[in-house]
């Protein structure tokens, strides 16, 4: 053989042993690879804190309320901000009910409440928790309620109006009569709270009398519309 044929013999040789090589190396990456653990998508931010809403003429909700109890009380209605005081109360549906400046129930077409029924406490963060007590008033009937709330976690929850997350929050309050009719009993609750609309979008109440028997209602958002005032601030943020 010649020298020249001697030559690319091991020229060959040391390109086939290159290219064994290099394969042998993409296999071991390979494997390495397929050893590791997949990649973790990271999961959105979770909602940390939820200052008092700042609510704005001609914001609109509208609700769908069911009655477990009594069916034929099953309803769809719609509360719209129409002025808010001086004090921060606000009116809506032309002052048929009135909340206070952080959304807690003041007045509704069914009683009122004194001062009010402190479902809320803001700032809302979850482990959360607050103690608070109110009298209803409803014509000559009038009872006390303590109420016990606690933020319990963070949520994405899906209403006919869209997705929202939210804040959960478990309430229980003990009620008792102090005029007309007397009574007393328990009711808890779970609310979801979003933020982004500045009301409680959906809740499960159950009010468990000592006699007679439990009313079962659930709520949720069906639709929401921001006021000018309020789609105006969304926008500069």
């Amino acid at each position: 053989m010649s020298v020249n044929a001697s030559s690319a013999s091991l020229a060959a040789r040391a390109l086939a042993v290159a290219a064994l090589l290099c394969f042998a190396a993409a296999a071991a990456n390979a494997a390495d690879a397929a050893s590791l653990p997949a990649p973790v998508v990271q999961p959105a931010p979770a909602l940390a804190q939820a200052d008092a809403p700042a609510f704005a003429v001609g914001e609109q909700w509208t609700f769908d309320y069911k009655n477990e109890l009594e069916p034929q009380r099953d309803s769809t209605f719609t509360q719209t901000v129409t002025k808010i005081d001086d004090n921060g109360r606000v009116q809506l549906n032309g002052g048929a009910i009135v909340m206070n400046s952080v959304g807690n129930l003041v007045s509704t077409g069914g009683g009122n409440y004194q001062p009010s029924d402190e479902k809320l406490r803001f700032p809302l963060a979850v482990g959360k928790s607050w103690s608070a007590s109110y009298v209803f008033s409803r014509g000559g009937w009038s009872a006390q309620g303590d109420r016990e709330g606690k933020v319990v976690g963070v949520e994405r929850i899906e209403t006919p109006a869209g997705a929202f997350d939210t804040f959960r929050i478990e309430q229980v309050v003990v009620w008792s009569g102090i005029a007309g009719n007397g009574g007393h009993g328990t009711t808890h609750e779970t609310d979801w709270y979003a933020p982004a609309v500045g009301r409680v979008v959906k809740f499960d109440y159950t009010d468990r009398p000592t006699k007679g028997a439990p009313t079962v209602t659930h709520v949720q958002l069906v639709g929401f519309k921001p006021g000018p005032a309020s789609a105006a601030r969304a926008a500069s943020q």
